[in-house]
């Protein structure tokens, strides 16, 4: 049995980034994932009963319990959804069933994954009721404050906003690579400076947190490439609106996809501290 006071050897985030990008070549290698263009989906009509509407001022809020005529949630992707009308427009007496057919209707998840993203929820709620420090609200989101600041949690930070759509490549499109510096960046920025990060911030949260930007990609961005345009991500994040020319694609989005990409992210998050 070893001594209490020996020494043991723990390994430095390069060998994790390393091994972690091993497993995932290797995968990548044994596995055959069809990255190949869906036929264009049919645009959505946006007119009418979906037309746009994004309330503001004292009107909406992200608080848990607020009387405000509006609640929205600390989830873009939701949010955009609700000033569309394919969810109630003031973001309350949702269900689980609603939401699970909003979610396949306008970003075309497979209808077993959406109904994994929607258990557990409760028999009604609102999209405030998200906005709960550590259920669907986490620290080191993308977009938005920390919840020690005391920001409404469905408030979007301009700053860190602008800081992603900058992150766009030569063809103004935002990357896997891109989002994964992004990702590792907010985690360091949380972690030196919002109080007990290290305790909240749970492998659970942060694997919510690395679903949310395969769900960007994926779902409002472009399947085949797993990319997504400024112009479209600025749409979806800053403006929750569904852009005029977006179109879902045919393929529907998999549990298996959505994980797969999700790996890539991170193994690229952990890879970019070799330039950091």
């Amino acid at each position: 049995m070893p001594s209490s006071t020996a020494k043991q050897s723990i390994p430095s985030p390069l060998y994790w980034a390393a091994a972690f990008v091993v497993a995932v070549v290797a995968l990548n290698s044994t596995l055959t994932i069809d990255r190949s263009a869906p036929v264009a989906g049919t645009p959505l009509d946006l007119t009418g009963e979906h037309a746009y509407f994004r309330p503001s001022g004292g009107e909406v809020s992200g608080f848990k319990g607020a009387a405000a005529t509006y609640h929205r949630s600390p989830c873009p992707a939701l949010n955009t959804l609700a000033n569309h009308g394919f969810l109630p427009r003031d973001g309350k007496a949702l269900t689980p069933e609603i939401l699970s057919q909003a979610l396949v209707e306008v970003y075309n998840i497979d209808p077993s994954m959406a109904g994994l993203l929607v258990d557990g929820l409760p028999a009604q709620f609102t999209l405030a009721d998200l906005g709960e420090h550590h259920y669907l609200e986490h620290d080191a989101s993308l977009i938005h404050d920390d919840s020690y600041k005391g920001t409404d949690p469905s408030q979007v930070n301009a700053t860190l906003a602008n800081d992603l759509l900058s992150l766009g490549d030569n063809s103004q499109r935002i990357t896997r690579m891109s989002l994964a510096v992004h990702r590792r960046k907010r985690e360091e920025d949380s972690a030196a400076s919002t109080p007990d990060f290290a305790e909240g911030f749970t492998a659970q949260r942060a694997l919510v947190s690395y679903s949310e930007t395969a769900v960007l990609l994926l779902c409002m961005g472009e399947y085949a490439t797993a990319t997504i345009s400024v112009d479209h991500a600025r749409c979806f994040l800053v403006d929750e609106r569904i852009p005029e020319d977006f179109t879902k694609a045919t393929t529907p989005i998999t549990m298996f996809w959505s994980v797969w990409v999700l790996a890539e992210i991170k193994a690229l998050a952990l890879l970019s501290y070799l330039w950091a």
